[in-house]
């Protein structure tokens, strides 16, 4: 019997192997966590629910998910628990979840990997040998058809072995190792290098030691296989959660949250659909396989028609970026096979096909959610977006705003086709663009222009960043905006802009 709403040790127990522990030993931990919320007697909703949105929405970063060990996200493993899944809650509350299996919903995935990660830098923050130790009899056991329980324990010690480390190394958690009997031994202790493969089965050279009739499991290795455990680990704590939650809990918890829901919204208007499903839509997936190859290959452009015969080229020469694209690029392995695959796929938003001459020729678009593409040839060609389209009509009748100005710099600048200009090329072409409107000034504009081009060498903040333009949401753009319901594009879903922009913005809080 454990109690994690008065014991440090205990709630940590619970937080990290919750199989081993009962609901009611669970909901204690919930409590511990909720008494962190509770001012004078009072809950303080405010608080948990702005902590609840950062948590879910910092699981769509891979940089909050892959955090070193040392730099702990949550502080406290009951908020952790509390925090992780009540922002599963809010996302599985979300209508467009409604039909998604769990397996298929990828930020309950994200949110998962972030409290794995998160309770991993807690426990090594935490600095108790025999916290592993405990993590260790559940992650190490045998399984029910090798030879039954062992009588004993599976862990013995977590301990520095010395000897088998490095000198470099020395004085490092990475000195510490899972002390396991060889009678309790099973395969889940064999530790392997990553970097070598010693056969289709195998990948490693073993890592785990042998001395004394025990086996020695690097501390890393346990690491690893908690990431694994906790797909269960976790699902155990949801259940408990979904349990205890009653129907007014959830309705506030759905009438309230918006950051989280947001932040999928945003994820789908740019494209981002493996953020938000798990194994998406096989259309989706070769389509963005085929805007990547095509990206990589000088031979072939976004937007640009081409025969399958090219696309077939480009991907012939194209590195997968993951294992998953290495399979398509197995299904799309001769021109037939591109060009079938296309027309299966014609009616994605992001392909065209012309079937107006003897050969058929595809035009991959760029990725844009829901969102209507907008090719842009000419600068004139952003004002076919609505809320440009607006800004210049006032802008014919009123001197602007600095942001409104700034904004369009930075529009064009990531533009793919300025993404190599000089400062002063992309001058004289807004220069030009600024012209149509009767307060222009040649120099007043050039150095406007080029302020806002070389703030942190072509952007603000950390140097070589290319200031992020505004998104439809921003509260700058609302003033021009005709409503998301009665305009078919968006700032970031439409434009052409590259995938560096999108990769910048993961590095921000500013999503819109």
């Amino acid at each position: 019997m454990i109690d994690p709403r008065e014991t440090d040790r205990d709630a940590y127990l619970a937080a990290a192997i919750p199989t081993n522990y009962t609901d009611n030993e669970i909901v204690r931990l919930f409590t511990r966590g909720y008494d962190r919320y509770v001012v004078d007697n009072t809950p303080d909703r405010e608080t948990l629910l702005s902590d609840i949105e950062r948590f879910g929405t910092a699981a769509f970063k891979s940089s909050q998910r892959n955090r070193p060990l040392k730099y702990p996200f949550v502080d406290e493993p009951a908020t952790l628990v509390l925090l992780a899944t009540l922002s599963t809650v809010c996302v599985s509350e979300q209508p467009r979840f409604e039909d998604t299996p769990p397996r298929r919903n990828q930020v309950l995935h994200n949110i998962r990997e972030l409290f794995a990660t998160n309770l991993l830098a807690l426990v090594h923050e935490y600095d108790d040998p025999t916290l592993y130790q405990e993590m260790a009899e559940v992650l190490y056991a045998k399984g029910p058809s090798q030879d039954g329980p062992h009588p004993g324990r599976v862990c013995t010690g977590v301990k520095p072995m010395p000897e088998f480390d490095e000198e470099e190394t020395a004085g490092n958690e990475s000195d510490l190792y899972v002390e396991i009997p060889m009678a309790a031994a099973s395969r889940k202790c064999l530790a392997r290098a990553s970097t070598e493969a010693t056969s289709s089965d195998e990948t490693g050279e073993i890592r785990t030691q042998v001395k004394n009739n025990h086996l020695y499991v690097p501390l890393d290795h346990l690491h690893d296989t908690y990431r694994s455990y906790a797909k269960r680990c976790f699902g155990r704590l949801q259940a408990v959660q979904e349990d205890e939650l009653g129907e007014p809990q959830r309705k506030w918890l759905r009438d309230h949250e918006t950051a989280i829901s947001e932040r999928t919204d945003y994820a789908l208007e740019i494209g981002q659909y493996e953020k938000v499903w798990k194994n998406w839509d096989q259309g989706e997936q070769i389509v963005r396989l085929l805007q990547n190859a095509v990206r990589a290959s000088p031979q072939t452009q976004i937007g640009e028609f081409h025969t399958a015969q090219e696309l077939s080229d480009a991907l012939e020469v194209y590195e997968p970026e993951n294992e998953s694209e290495r399979t398509q690029l197995t299904q799309l392995s001769t021109p037939r096979s591109v060009g079938n695959s296309l027309a299966d796929h014609s009616s994605h938003r992001s392909v065209t096909v012309d079937r107006s001459d003897r050969i058929n020729t595809y035009r991959i678009g760029h990725s844009g959610g829901g969102s209507r593409p907008l090719e842009i040839t000419d600068l004139e060609d952003l004002f076919e977006l609505p809320c440009l389209a607006a800004m210049d009509e006032r802008l014919q009748e009123e001197k602007p705003v600095r942001k409104d100005l700034f904004n369009l710099v930075r529009m064009v600048m990531w533009l793919p086709q300025y993404r190599k200009k000089s400062v002063d090329a992309i001058t004289d072409e807004l220069k030009d663009l600024f012209s149509r409107w009767p307060w222009f000034d040649p120099e007043i504009s050039a150095y406007q222009i080029k302020y806002e081009a070389r703030r942190g060498d072509r952007g603000i903040g950390p140097e070589g960043n290319t200031p992020l333009p505004m998104n439809c949401n921003n509260d700058d753009m609302q003033r021009y905006c005709i409503g998301k319901e009665q305009c078919p594009y968006s700032i970031y879903g439409s434009l052409p802009f590259p995938d560096d922009m999108y990769d910048q913005l993961e590095q921000t809080n500013d999503y819109f």
